[in-house]
């Protein structure tokens, strides 16, 4: 079986291939848009989408833009990119090798619900799974999507309703698109940050509708308005702003022990990623016969361990390179 380690990015030393590399490599899957997934390689190889989403961040690169379903060829091994879900161009890559015939597949961040925004997951069937565990531990299960949106029109339009100024928190990329979807659906006016605004332009130009027009707060903010911001910015820039009502959607408020809040009025569970429950269907749909879970929580592996699979989480921080060539089942 193809062997994995994890030092900051995945990689795999019998096909000498780098996925999510947050350091600079000179060949490097790039899985999705999202920081805390890319680096500046020499030769990135991404979805059209990401690359757009990019922007000038590969300027000094020569990145291989890679469609779904359109395999890339190496002497070693083949690459094919297949949606993820989570947000728009994200991409699981399955990777068969040429000497053995093994399929591995490294799901990056994957979202099973579906979106109005996102490419939809695809389930990819393989011998090797290199799977996320952000949400790896069992108290991360998610209500459905409906409830949790239902609960927070209705909060919003009892806010808008005694005069205050809603501020509805999330990601600035993928997440943010989405909710942005469901409000404009449901006849809300909104203002977008500007970071949102711009990424919002790229899903408009590769083509997803949204069902009302997208406006850039620019510093301005009528009654009646919903805001929406990513974290981190809103005090900032609406600090003037008097009667704000902040309304937080992350799936870390599904857990009590976890610091969510970061002072909003609100938090509901909504995730860009799949939950405990979702992340152990996706393994069993898969069939593999070896599993390594990624970031997040160990828990996810122990788990997929009471139910047969050789699992393993691959740790970072204070990791030895081959800890994660150990399948020891406990």
């Amino acid at each position: 079986m193809v062997q994995a380690v994890f030092k900051s990015g995945v990689y795999l030393p019998d096909l000498d291939l780098w996925l999510d590399s947050t350091r600079k490599r000179e060949f490097s899957l790039i899985s999705h848009a999202h920081s805390d997934h890319t680096g500046r390689h020499e030769r990135p190889v991404l979805t059209p989408n990401t690359a757009k989403l990019l922007g000038d961040y590969l300027q000094k690169s020569d990145p291989v833009l890679l469609p779904y379903h359109e395999p890339f060829d190496s002497p070693a091994y083949t690459m094919t990119l297949h949606p993820a879900g989570h947000c728009l161009g994200s991409a699981q890559a399955l990777i068969e090798s040429k000497d053995t015939g093994e399929r591995v597949l490294y799901t990056g961040d994957i979202k099973s619900r579906p979106s109005p925004t996102n490419e939809p997951l695809e389930v990819v069937p393989c011998d090797t799974l290199i799977i996320e565990a952000t949400y790896g531990r069992p108290e991360y299960v998610f209500p459905p999507e409906e409830q949790v949106l239902e609960t927070a029109f209705k909060t919003l339009r009892m806010w808008l309703s005694r005069g205050e100024k809603p501020v509805v928190q999330g990601w600035r990329l993928g997440k943010s698109q989405e909710l942005l979807h469901h409000l404009l659906g449901q006849g809300f006016d909104v203002l977008v940050e500007e970071s949102i605004y711009l990424g919002t332009m790229v899903y408009l130009d590769v083509g997803v509708k949204f069902p009302g027009q997208i406006r850039m707060f620019e510093g301005q903010w009528p009654d009646g308005w919903v805001v929406l911001f990513p974290p981190g910015k809103r005090r900032d820039v609406l600090k003037t702003f008097r009667r704000k009502r902040t309304l937080e959607m992350t799936g870390w408020a599904t857990s009590g022990s976890m610091p969510w809040g970061r002072g909003a009025d609100a938090s509901l569970p909504y995730s860009d990623h799949a939950d405990f429950n979702e992340l152990v269907e996706y393994v069993q749909a898969v069939a593999p016969k070896q599993v390594y879970t990624v970031n997040g929580f160990p828990e996810l592996a122990s788990g997929l361990r009471e139910l047969g699979y050789p699992a393993v989480h691959l740790a970072g921080r204070g990791q030895k390179q081959d800890t994660g060539f150990q399948m020891k089942l406990v």
